[in-house]
């Protein structure tokens, strides 16, 4: 998912579409994502005065994560939204292009791990769950934090 700015310049008025399939599974590495669907890319971009380029794209995969408390195998699907603009120029609210290319891999990347739950739980975490041999302290003990220190002389 490179052009190059003439490239884009071209096809904007001949197929400005963008759909493809990419891989992405080679970025996972040092990551807790276990293992990542193909990544579904839908979209068109838009070119203002060979200046600007901006990419309305539709992000779609399945992330395979681990469970926070059983560590099994999670699916969670994922769609997002994303609007991408490149500038040669220097703009806050812009990527600058460097050199004469356009790299959307990162950016897909970036905003999968961005939108990307801190944990998941599987649908049967809590069912064998167990707090072990937790003990609590008597419900007037733990009113009172201070209490113990009633106790204590100077």
């Amino acid at each position: 998912m490179k052009w190059t700015i003439h490239e884009l310049v071209k096809l904007e008025h001949v197929n400005n579409e963008i759909d493809e399939l990419i891989d992405l599974s080679s970025y996972i590495e040092g990551t807790d994502i276990v293992a990542i669907s193909p990544v579904h890319v839908v979209g068109d971009f838009e070119v203002y005065d060979r200046e600007e380029f901006v990419f309305y794209l539709d992000i779609d995969c399945t992330l395979t994560l681990e469970c926070a408390i059983t560590l099994k195998e999670v699916l969670y699907p994922m769609n997002l939204s994303v609007e991408e603009s490149f500038t040669t120029f220097q703009n806050d609210d812009s990527t600058i292009i460097e050199g004469i290319t356009i790299d959307l891999l990162p950016i897909i990347w970036s905003n999968i791990l961005l939108e990307k739950p801190m944990r998941v739980l599987s649908e049967d975490a809590y069912e064998n769950f167990d707090l072990g041999n937790t003990e609590f302290e008597d419900e007037e003990d733990t009113q009172n934090a201070f209490a113990k220190l009633k106790d204590y002389e100077k």
